[in-house]
């Protein structure tokens, strides 16, 4: 105990002397820690749990998402810290200082950070909270919150603080054993190896080209909606696997073919840059792979997430194309079919109370499921194989069918369309079949008139097909024929959806019906007879929230990987600085000009930054195909939203990575000229 006011002066003085290293990598954890306070803060927030039930659980994957990818980056940005340290450890053991005295050290810089660590990533992070709850708000459209719904939270503090000593733990814990298997000259040599240069590796380049073909081939290739959800994880390994075994082997190999080059590798600069790059390239390779991983998910995530959040107006008015809708409960024990036409006069009556309304229409529609096999939607339910055991449907076969009639359809969208007997009007998500001159439906073949997509409907996610039966009575029978069945095999009838859509005439009139409205959103005629009261307003309040949260979360994790990928460059720089100290000034020793040297330090520089984000922006841009459908799943469908939201997520980046570029090059044109 009377050499701990020592040891702990030894590791204040060894973080102090280390700040070149050790203070963006605790700003980082700041950071990172101050957002997991935030989140933890919305969970046990009463206000969101009150006016918003669906953001608790999407912020929950969201801190099971940062929280990981936080340990990672941490860690990650110790290793170099810890690579840097060995040297100073050293010295301290040939001091005299016992191993149990060096992790003492550790400890207390463990124990120093956690609680300085703590305080600020609270206190930042309960600030930052009120500015992001605010924000989070008007991302769901709530209006009404204030700071005052922002308290301080302690569950939030443990809950961070917690985190951050587990962190903090393992990094003590990894420190602690990796120094202990090392003697003294072992930590003095580590301190200062370097990278024998590589092999050429083509067993490796051929696995590299046949992984990322085939990652690339299935995202290119993927358009059913349903086969997106499926395949977009082995599109995503493949390409990482990819990523690390091409920048690993396709570098070497192609440097090698520079060195062989004695016209071009025989210039000074580039007899430089070629040396020094392919002296330290099987390092350098697996954490540029890493930073172009980390980059490429920043562009998906961000670029996803804001073109659902972008696409929620359009979706709106695709589910309402009017401000209420009154549907009668069909499905209710004791409905009756008969009397859906008074049902929904009364209830409309009950619901204006006199306030005046307009465009009001009765619209019938179904809503089937079936598979799409051998060139024609099918019956999930066989009548000539009553267990269903011959008839198995991929998941990609599955598709959603929903129909109206012709007059319903014309009166709602306000259009003039004309069928003739056998004729349908006709829209899918499926791509391969958007163009089709006809569908079979259960044997019963219909031309198509081909409809735009903007009348797709965005309640309905996977392969969707809109289909515009000439009369009622065709729908009925599609309705009849394609009976369906529960995951327990009970056969049930597909019924046909009486609904009454209207809108009011003026802001004040739908402000007092919207007043009407139940709470339950259920207008009860009898015990037998229900409707259902839909609201545009209420919708959009509902979608907001939920695609609102689903950005917010995307943004969060967004940063979680913007700091990593900074940390993993920041350090990468500084390390290479540090073991080119040496190396530049023998160059500046034997006579090699300055102007020589620092265009060899920027083509070093420019390609270390380089790489990474080239490769992102090129898996990206492959990977926008099967995002886009992916994204089908949730309703989106407008090629236009899509591209502008995840164009402008990569030029946005793209400034942020040439940013971070220009501040990490200072750095280390700063250490190798100490």
């Amino acid at each position: 105990m009377k050499k701990l006011p020592l040891l702990t002066k030894l590791a204040v003085q060894g973080i102090l002397k280390q700040r070149t290293i050790y203070f963006p990598y605790f700003v980082s954890m700041l950071a990172i820690m101050a957002l997991e306070y935030i989140m933890f803060s919305l969970i046990s927030n009463e206000y969101v749990q009150t006016r918003h039930s669906v953001l608790p659980t999407i912020i929950a994957m969201g801190i099971f998402f940062s929280s990981l990818l936080a340990i990672i980056f941490i860690i990650y940005a110790n290793n170099f810290i810890q690579r840097q340290r060995r040297k100073e450890f050293a010295l301290y053991t040939v001091l005299g200082l016992e191993n149990k005295h060096i992790h003492l050290i550790i400890m207390l810089e463990q124990l120093l950070t956690w609680i300085t660590g703590s305080i600020l990533a609270i206190g930042i992070g309960h600030a930052l909270g009120k500015v992001m709850f605010i924000a989070l708000n008007r991302l769901i459209q709530d209006t009404g919150a204030s700071l005052m719904d922002y308290p301080f939270s302690p569950l939030a503090a443990i809950g961070t603080s917690g985190l951050l000593a587990l962190i903090l733990i393992l990094i003590g814990l990894t420190n602690s054993l990796r120094l202990s298997r090392l003697q003294p000259s072992e930590l003095l040599s580590q301190s200062r190896a370097g990278e024998a240069e590589p092999k050429s590796r083509w067993l490796i380049l051929l696995l590299g080209l046949a992984t990322l073909g085939a990652g690339y081939y299935i995202a290119l290739t993927t358009s059913n909606v349903m086969d997106a959800l499926m395949k977009v994880f082995i599109a995503i390994f493949l390409v990482i696997i990819a990523t690390f075994t091409l920048l690993t082997s396709l570098s070497i190999i192609y440097l090698k073919a520079l060195k062989r080059n004695k016209q071009y590798y025989y210039q000074p600069t580039h007899f430089l840059n070629v040396s020094s790059m392919l002296y330290r390239m099987k390092a350098n390779a697996t954490g540029l792979a890493g930073i172009a991983v980390l980059c490429t998910g920043i562009i998906l995530t961000l670029g996803t997430t804001l073109a659902l959040y972008s696409g929620m107006d359009e979706q709106i008015e695709k589910i309402y194309t009017h401000d209420f809708e009154l549907e009668y409960l069909l499905n209710v024990d004791g409905a009756n079919s008969d009397k859906v036409e008074e049902v929904l006069q009364a209830s409309l009556s009950q619901l204006v109370e006199n306030q005046p309304i307009q465009n009001e229409s009765l619209y019938r529609s179904v809503f089937l499921t079936a598979a799409f096999m051998d060139g024609e939607y099918q019956s999930l339910y066989k009548t000539d194989d009553a267990d269903n055991s011959n008839f198995s449907v991929a998941m990609s076969d599955y598709a959603v069918i929903n129909a109206t009639t012709l007059s319903d359809f014309n009166q709602r969208y306000d259009q003039d369309y004309t069928l003739a007997a056998n004729e349908v009007l006709y829209v899918t998500t499926a791509n391969t079949l958007q163009d089709t001159k006809q569908i079979i439906l259960e044997d019963e073949t219909y031309q198509v008139k081909a409809i735009d997509k903007t009348f797709l409907p965005a309640n309905y996610v996977g392969q969707v097909a809109f289909i515009v039966m000439p009369t009622i009575e065709e729908l009925e029978a599609l309705s009849e024929t394609f009976q369906g069945y529960t995951p327990s095999g009970e056969v049930y009838q597909n019924l046909v959806t009486y609904s009454y859509i209207f809108d009011a005439s003026n802001d004040q009139a739908k402000t007092a019906i919207e007043a009407n409205i139940p709470s339950d959103a259920i207008i009860r005629y009898s015990e037998n007879d229900l409707v259902r009261v839909g609201s545009k307003t209420q919708a959009a309040k509902d979608l907001y929230a939920l695609n609102g949260g689903f950005l917010f979360l995307g943004i969060i994790v967004g940063i979680v990987l913007l700091i990593g990928t900074i940390l993993m460059l920041y350090f990468k720089q500084v390390s290479e600085g540090y073991q080119d100290q040496d190396k530049f000034e023998i160059m500046r020793k034997v006579g090699l000009p300055e102007p020589l040297i620092r265009r060899t330090i920027r083509g070093q520089i420019f390609w270390v930054f380089a790489l990474p984000i080239i490769i992102a922006i090129i898996h990206s841009l492959a990977a926008s195909r099967i995002m886009f459908n992916l994204l089908g799943l949730l309703a989106v469908n407008n090629v236009g939203t899509f591209m502008l939201s995840y164009g402008s997520v990569l030029i946005i980046f793209l400034i942020v990575y040439l940013i971070f570029y220009l501040i990490t090059s200072k750095v280390y044109y700063r250490i190798i000229h100490q």
